[in-house]
């Protein structure tokens, strides 16, 4: 059984340590945010007019498609969400990918950004409310879970570049089973967030888009 007193300690320690990595991609996530978002301004009249197209087919050919393909939806959300978590844990014991991490984190917030901004200014208040229900009920878990998962890949591997260069002695096998377990946590709380956009992510988007269309 899991001591839930003992996890939140374990946590609040982490974050205590690794703060400034914390902070750090912190803001890389939001200056990807802010980098989509600028993006749309720069797309031209033909980019724009392909997307909104696609926008529109997509509206008009949501009849819950979505919600009789969830078992389909589980799956691939399931698979990118862990594939995301073991890029990250490797990215972590390679050392040689710490530069990747931030990357990472960068792009995830930029297509957030993209995203959001593109549905925005083409449909305004509308596109805000679906953009909410489209991205808002599985990335409230998602994105912070990744970011914490960077924190712990960039900890680790500066921690052993550390040991390497300082000869400092550091208990490897420990160290990497700890990483890992943490890392293993994370993609549990992914696999419940790919369930939370296969399963309720599209009811609330059907709604939604039954409004926009409606109006």
């Amino acid at each position: 059984m899991f001591n839930l007193g003992q996890i939140k300690n374990s946590t609040l320690r982490f974050i205590q340590r690794n703060f400034s990595i914390l902070l750090f991609l912190v803001v890389i996530f939001i200056s990807g945010v802010t980098f989509g978002s600028i993006t749309v301004k720069m797309l031209n009249h033909t980019e724009k007019s392909e997307l909104i197209h696609y926008l529109s087919s997509f509206f008009q050919g949501f009849q819950g498609e979505f919600v009789l393909q969830k078992d389909l939806l589980a799956q691939q959300a399931i698979f990118y969400n862990l594939k995301s978590i073991f890029i990250l844990w490797i990215l972590g014991v390679s050392m040689i990918g710490l530069p990747l991490i931030p990357i990472i984190i960068f792009l995830r917030g930029f297509v957030i950004g993209f995203a959001v901004g593109f549905l925005v200014e083409e449909l305004a208040i509308k596109g805000l409310i679906f953009a909410i229900s489209a991205m808002l009920p599985h990335n409230i878990i998602v994105i912070p879970v990744l970011i914490i998962a960077g924190v712990a890949a960039v900890a680790f591997a500066l921690n052993l570049l550390k040991s390497k260069f300082s000869k400092r002695p550091l208990n490897f096998v420990q160290y990497f089973f700890g990483y890992s377990t943490m890392m293993g946590l994370l993609g549990i709380i992914l696999v419940v967030a790919a369930l939370i956009e296969s399963l309720l992510t599209p009811l609330v988007m059907e709604l939604v888009i039954n409004f926009i269309v409606a109006a």
